[in-house]
């Protein structure tokens, strides 16, 4: 009989996921349903309190139509949110009681990120590194920094989990350093609710254009031989403060000043240390050569790329959804393992994880806007041929192709295509189409077997999450798409 796991991410980010077989057959985050970005589930009366949490039940829903099945044939549901986990108190209330005894308790928010990390990577032995802002916080009031684990066979195994006290989470944790920053750069999203989510992958972008300034203290210590890292909270806090007081007029936007463009640079470069630092020792003590990546820093493609080159690995593996999104995958693949005791690991190789819509679908929504489209049918040699004139043109083009992917990035399934050989066009695109920061960069798309050609990489990036420098010669030929630092 055919076993269903399902699994809930309840932080922000909200998503569902079913696993079948050691696979993740279909996911989809709760923000693609009812188009709240982040959709947070706080309702209007309970402000953000964790334990009144919404379950994203469009994304559950989603999920169990997509695979024709209803309650009866889930084995497990396990839900997961970062802080004090109470995933499976609002399970209990949300739920009918004869789902009640499927109802499982997830260990560790760290550990639902490194199942997603090392499940599906094709690795048979690996380091897995799991960063984020903020992990689960236990008994003691103390809360997940960052981890890491022996990922051997079907086994993951606690190398080191660093924790700090929960009252300076916001301060002392490698993600939330990174936001704090993104915040104080205005990158932020604005929900209901009073509620605000920082966009950190901005700040990604801005720390190019940045350079050191030496008189400025480092924030994040390394100590030789430990895992641990020494994050001065107040020292961080008190020095911010101290440059907004000199250099903030508050005039424009916060991310054009000089000093805060400084500040991006510094905590992207402290960032890559710190983990290159702990990449590097855990490979010297264990030998490892391959490397899995989840929590929200891991979407961080720029310090990925250092890893991948710095610490000499043969191969690095980031799940797609690496944010909190993933962490529903993550709670249904620990159940498969750890509940169904089954040991069969799926390789990913593709993050298109949505619902396939029939042909009569897509015809009978563009019905609904007949008076405004043009429509033709063409078939799949056309598409392609019409798309490489329009693009060769100037045009921009909107494509949709098959399951909708699972996480930030948009992998071709729904993207947003145009000639980076035209030297404006990332203007054009951010100005007139994203309606966004004009440094904001756009991600180069290329045959798997001529990645080398292009750009000083030797692995594929087929979820858009490693950043390399591009060949000197080809910079010039494809501006659109090289960034401030010669990237792509």
């Amino acid at each position: 009989m055919t076993k269903f796991h399902l699994g809930v991410n309840l932080g922000h980010d909200r998503s569902a996921a079913l696993v079948v077989d050691g696979e993740v057959v279909v996911a989809i985050q709760q923000e693609r349903l009812d188009r709240y970005k982040h959709s947070v589930g706080f309702p209007a009366q309970s402000g953000a309190d964790p334990t009144h949490m919404e379950l994203p039940l469009e994304a559950i829903n989603y999920c169990m139509d997509s695979v024709g099945i209803g309650w009866d044939a889930i084995a497990s549901v396990v839900a997961n949110m970062p802080g004090k986990d109470y995933g499976a108190d609002i399970l209990r209330r949300k739920l009918p009681k004869a789902q009640h005894e499927k109802i499982l308790t997830m260990p560790s928010h760290h550990l639902a990120h490194a199942y997603t990390a090392f499940w599906p990577s094709g690795f048979e032995r690996a380091l897995v590194l799991v960063a984020d802002a903020s992990g689960s916080t236990d008994a003691d009031n103390l809360t997940e920094s960052y981890s890491l684990y022996e990922g051997s066979g079907t086994r993951l195994d606690l190398i080191h989990a660093e924790k700090v006290q929960a009252h300076l989470a916001q301060l002392s944790t490698l993600g939330f350093i990174y936001e704090y920053i993104a915040r104080k750069a205005g990158f932020v999203t604005e929900l209901k609710g009073g509620v605000c989510v920082p966009e950190s992958g901005k700040l990604m972008g801005l720390a190019p254009y940045g350079g050191p300034q030496p008189q400025w203290r480092q924030w994040i210590q390394t100590q030789a031989d430990s895992y641990s890292l020494k994050i001065p909270a107040y020292d961080i806090f008190l020095e911010v403060a101290a440059l907004e007081k000199l250099y903030d007029d508050g005039a424009g936007k916060a991310y054009l000043r000089p000093y805060m463009v400084d500040l991006a640079f510094k905590v992207q470069d402290e960032l890559e240390r710190a983990l290159l630092h702990i990449v590097q020792l855990a490979r010297k003590a264990h030998g490892f050569t391959h490397v899995c990546l989840a929590g929200g820093v891991a979407l961080n493609s720029v310090a990925n790329y250092l890893l991948l080159r710095e610490a000499q690995l043969e191969d690095i593996f980031t799940y797609p959804a690496a944010g909190d999104a993933g962490i529903a995958a993550g709670c249904a693949l620990w159940a498969y393992a750890t509940e169904e005791r089954g040991t069969r690991r799926a390789v990913m190789t593709r993050a298109d994880l949505g619902r396939r819509y029939p042909c009569e679908t897509v015809a009978d929504a563009l019905t609904h806007y007949a008076d405004t489209l043009c429509v033709e049918e063409l078939s799949d040699e056309d598409v392609v041929s019409r798309t490489a004139e329009a693009l060769a043109k100037g045009h921009i083009v909107a494509r949709v192709d098959g399951r909708c992917e699972f996480g930030p990035r948009a992998l071709g399934h729904r993207s947003i295509l145009a000639d980076p050989n035209f030297d404006k066009m990332r203007d054009i695109i951010n100005a007139r189409v994203k309606f966004r920061e004009p440094f904001r960069p756009f991600a180069p798309v290329i045959p798997e077997e001529r990645v080398n050609e292009v750009f000083e990489q030797e692995v594929a990036s087929p979820f858009m999450l490693l950043i390399s420098p591009i060949r000197e010669q080809y910079r010039a030929q494809i501006p659109s798409v090289t960034h401030h630092d010669g990237t792509g």
